[in-house]
């Protein structure tokens, strides 16, 4: 088929499924305190609300969030010590553990108090009342929500001469968690006393976040660069504590907001990809979308119904593949059972946007609607279509992506193959990663994204090492400097590399696309990778040359296995077997095959950060020579009988 007509089948395809999604609900949205009082009133939606009114009643047992104010407090009283503060100097330390409790206080909050306010409101029982009241005296008291030092991060970084490094995640997350909790708490629960502490503490966010963008003082304000999280969720707090305020009076403030959050939305790609990919994306298109229905309530539609939250949901779904995981690219975590994170997600994306995708994910894909306020404002709506069902595959130009499954059920054939856009952020360096699941089991995969604070993220996760591509060398990550950062060697990735996809072949049979990871390495003359495959085999065709010095060419396989595999060959030939699964490899000059642990954070179980055992089978490929010109085909087969059990 020629290359532009499969082009126009697999736009064709996505297109339709965004058409769907063009439909939204007219004029101004509903409230979430009239979403609630509509989902009150339906007596089918009673076993929703209970399970909402009994993760309430969890909720209201635990003891008030309250600010640490020293070091030695960050970690109690429900408060969070980020992990990276134990490596600044004690001159820093403690600022930055302050600044990054405090975002972890207000996102909790965010959560925690508009779902014991809805309980009040349903129930109308004191404790919620209580526990909800006794919470906000204690925030009416955190100005400003987002405390300066957010910025020192790393060993060497101060703050500017003024002390202050701008508003920051806290504010969206504070300012959403206040706005939704008034909102839904019945009149006259909070008496003026209080409500003019909040509302004092409201105008100087505002205050504070216009002058942030006045003096251009976050790097993200500096460098013009809406698509990170860190410019949108101050965004969130200057338009919503508008709404809350009142416009009147505040119009430039709510416009700078506004026109702040349109530049968000349409950084983004136009088929709904967000730039920095999966897990980002439920946190920031969380604040988006909070941001677009608080404006739509108040009659200001104008981000609600902008494209990118229209089609987002569809490349949200596509990164579902089967036996659970999900493409896990970019800082995305592990890949296992990662999907039903997304349920807060869908289920706000269906009442803000009416998704029919959404929908249909939830039905489908991860177990229903979320145990939250939009999620029981989802159950209130009509059955949605199982006909509805989003294409099953997709090339994303912006995310420099193709995702495949051969049918939506937990035991089909996945593959997701990466390329690299000049503007991705929070990505690894995984340009030509490819990505398998054969008939229900994963096989190829990467290694996932710890904390940011575990010790092997920056050398083993977020590098080549962590990933099914190319290396030039043989050099491992190693410490240098005071700072005991990792350098850089050339035969590693390049941060940042552009590496364009061309797609051959995309159909519901398989595929046939092609990476160039040329420009992503020093020294190199060409790395093509073709990746052909269909439901029950992958093929993967390297050809790579130098254009210096000549060197040893290395390849990484990661397998989805802690077992150690067989490996069978000589010279240019081997074979490599595991659990059912074939590995066939060819080379134009003799290899080296071997196998080792690397570190985990994708495969089922794998969810603990600091878990020394957390650990999955690589077959390391390389040249026993230096070369100038390599080649390596790599093909990976379903070995097992029709009974299931290994040939």
């Amino acid at each position: 088929m020629p290359k532009l007509l499969v082009l126009v089948v697999v736009l064709f395809a996505t297109l339709r499924c965004l058409a769907a999604e063009s439909a939204s609900p007219a004029g101004s949205l509903l409230s979430w305190g009239e979403l609630l009082e509509r989902c009150a009133a339906d007596v089918d939606l009673a076993p929703p609300r209970e399970r909402l009114v009994a993760e309430a009643r969890k909720l209201a047992g635990k003891p008030i969030v309250r600010r640490a104010h020293r070091l030695a407090d960050v970690g109690k009283h429900r408060t969070w010590l980020d992990g990276r503060s134990e490596a600044l100097e004690d001159e820093i330390r403690e600022t930055f553990a302050l600044a990054m409790s405090d975002f972890a206080a207000c996102n909790t909050l965010a959560q925690e108090l508009p779902l014991l306010a809805a309980a009040y409101r349903l129930t109308g029982e004191a404790v919620f009342r209580d526990r909800v009241i006794a919470q906000l005296e204690e925030m009416a008291s955190w100005s400003p929500l987002q405390r300066p030092g957010w910025t020192l991060y790393a060993p060497g970084h101060r703050l500017p001469e003024d002390g202050k490094d701008g508003n920051w995640l806290a504010t969206g997350c504070g300012v959403r968690a206040l706005g939704d909790t008034l909102g839904l708490l019945p009149a006259g629960t909070v008496k003026a006393p209080l409500l003019d502490k909040i509302h004092a503490l409201l105008e100087a966010e505002v205050a504070g976040v216009v002058d942030d963008w006045s003096k251009k003082r976050p790097w993200f304000v500096r460098d013009e660069n809406p698509i990170t999280n860190q410019w949108v969720l101050p965004t969130e707090g200057l338009v919503r504590a508008c709404l809350i305020l009142g416009r009147k009076g505040r119009e430039e403030a709510y416009e700078l907001g506004v026109q702040n959050l349109l530049k968000a939305l349409g950084a983004h790609g136009p088929q709904g990809e967000f730039e920095e990919g999966f897990g980002y994306a439920g946190f920031t298109v969380t604040s988006l979308l909070h941001t677009a229905h608080a404006m739509a309530v108040a009659g200001d539609r104008r981000a609600v119904d902008h494209p990118f939250l229209r089609h987002f949901p569809l490349w949200l779904v596509h990164h579902f593949q089967p036996a659970k995981m999900v493409v896990n690219c970019f800082d995305a975590g592990r890949a296992y059972d990662a999907a039903k994170q997304t349920r807060p997600l869908l289920s706000l994306l269906a009442v803000c946007t009416g998704s029919p995708t959404a929908r249909w994910a939830l039905a489908e894909q991860v177990g229903g609607p979320s145990d939250d306020l939009p999620g029981l404002a989802v159950r209130a709506l009509p059955p949605v279509d199982a006909e509805v069902a989003p294409p099953l595959f997709a090339y994303y130009e912006r995310a420099t992506r193709v995702n495949w499954r051969s049918d939506w059920g937990e035991d089909a054939t996945g593959v997701w193959v990466r390329g690299g856009h000049s503007l991705d952020q929070h990505d690894h360096q995984d340009r030509g990663h490819v990505n398998l699941i054969l008939r229900g089991r994963p096989v190829l995969i990467e290694a996932g994204t710890p904390s940011y604070h575990h010790p092997l993220m920056a050398s083993h996760f977020a590098t080549g090492v962590g990933h099914n591509v190319l290396q030039l060398g043989t050099a491992l990550p190693e410490k240098k400097g005071d700072a005991g950062e990792y350098v850089w060697y050339p035969g590693w990735q390049k941060r940042g590399g552009v590496a364009p996809i061309l797609v051959e072949r995309l159909d519901q049979a398989g595929g046939d696309v092609r990476v160039d990871g040329t420009a992503c390495y020093d020294g190199l003359a060409r790395w093509f990778r073709r990746v052909t495959w269909d439901s029950g085999a992958l093929t993967v065709k390297d050809d790579v040359a130098l254009k210096g010095d000549k060197d040893v060419v290395l390849f990484r396989w990661h397998l989805a296995t802690e077992r150690e595999v067989a490996i069978e060959g000589e010279d240019t030939q081997f074979r490599v077997t595991w659990d059912g699964v074939e590995m066939a490899l060819e080379a134009t000059s003799a290899v080296r095959v071997t196998q080792g642990p690397l570190p985990d954070h994708t495969l089922a179980g794998h969810t603990g950060d600091d878990e020394p055992g957390n650990v999955h089978t690589c077959v390391v490929v390389q040249s026993r020579e230096a070369v100038d010109e390599f080649a390596l085909t790599t093909r990976v087969t379903d070995a097992r009988t029709d009974s299931g059990e290994a040939i």
